[in-house]
């Protein structure tokens, strides 16, 4: 299942004016020079997840470089520890790009670039090997003749883009969009202060000011209503407290017409079964139309965040118990599909 951080990840940076600048940030200066940003897009989807086992690609963009089109794979690392296996992860993803491409077009030449842009979030600086090499065992093979072998395997590595040492300030000079910004504090300032309340306030209140400007902007509600549940998600803070930081530093003013979209299920579930159960006039009607109300509000917003729902799906929400439901509205706040919302159940 995809955690909170994947999920906010790729809802931010799905977008190409929060990728590019993040991506340009991320290339070496004469890369970044070479490629024509205006071009850049999101990709087709070249492979689909298939079941659990199957790849995921976290956001693949194209773009040109000169008159030739290339793709960015830019991946989010947010894990407690960089992971050694990162490299053989990139590699999958890139021989299946380039699978797909020449399967639906044995004519080529040639193959198109494939840049892995990888982005560590996290307190642990990466010291772990970003060369695929580095993942054979080479133990059976006298060190005198490791030199030989090594130049007859695939050769791959990366870069990643690590900011467990990134200051505040170094954050901001990347010249990331208020968004990509936002996100990427949160992720790495605040989501770290999980047990500790009281510095994830702190960390919230330094970055304030973003916010502040991002809710001038056309979607900046969305935006911040978006980073909120995923604060709900990966601190303790709760909702009460976490309104009462934002009210204290965004205003009162702008956060009096503000309701979350946990905040919106949970009201708008509420409202649906006191009135079912209202229309019923009995305490058994009350308890039905609660789970019914829930169950067509999730019903809803399945749709809206996945398309049209397999009847079984339907009717497994419509059966389901008040507390399950409550668990799949909660799930579908940062789901990337919908097998992750029924994960485990």
């Amino acid at each position: 299942m995809a955690t909170p951080h994947d999920s906010l990840f790729r809802e931010t940076f799905a977008d190409p004016k929060h990728a590019g600048p993040l991506l340009r940030a991320m290339l070496p200066p004469a890369i970044r020079r070479l490629v024509r940003w205006r071009t850049l897009r999101p990709a087709a989807e070249f492979f689909r997840e298939e079941g659990e086992n199957g790849l995921f690609v976290d956001r693949l963009f194209t773009a040109r470089i000169g008159k030739r089109l290339a793709f960015l794979l830019l991946l989010l690392e947010h894990k407690s520890r960089p992971d050694r296996w990162t490299a053989l992860q990139m590699l999958a993803y890139i021989v299946a790009i380039w699978r797909e491409i020449h399967r639906r077009s044995p004519a080529r030449r040639y193959l198109p670039i494939v840049l892995p842009i990888v982005v560590s979030i996290g307190k642990r600086a990466w010291r772990t090997s970003t060369d695929i090499r580095s993942l054979l065992d080479l133990a059976p093979i006298p060190k005198a003749e490791r030199a030989t072998i090594l130049a007859m395997v695939p050769q791959f590595r990366f870069q990643p883009l690590d900011l467990a040492a990134c200051t505040s300030t170094e954050l901001r000079r990347l010249g990331l969009s208020l968004l990509g910004l936002w996100t990427v504090a949160m992720q790495q300032f605040v989501a770290p202060h999980r047990g500790d309340d009281a510095k994830a306030a702190a960390a919230i209140a330094e970055w304030a000011v973003v916010a502040r400007r991002l809710l001038t902007t056309s979607n900046g509600r969305d935006a911040i209503d978006t980073v909120f549940s995923y604060l709900l998600r990966v601190t303790k803070l709760g909702r009460r407290r976490l309104h009462a930081i934002l009210e204290q530093h965004l205003g009162a003013k702008r956060m009096a017409k503000f309701v979350s979209t946990y905040q919106r299920i949970t009201k708008t579930s509420e409202e649906l079964g006191h009135r079912r159960g209202k229309a019923e006039g009995k305490a058994e009607g009350k308890v039905e139309g609660k789970a019914e109300g829930s169950a067509e509000v999730v019903l809803l917003l399945l749709r809206q965040r996945f398309g049209p729902l397999p009847r079984a799906t339907e009717l497994r929400v419509r059966r389901a118990k008040p507390r399950q439901l409550s668990r799949w509205a909660r799930r579908l706040l940062t789901a990337d599909r919908l097998t992750a919302v029924f994960a485990d159940c």
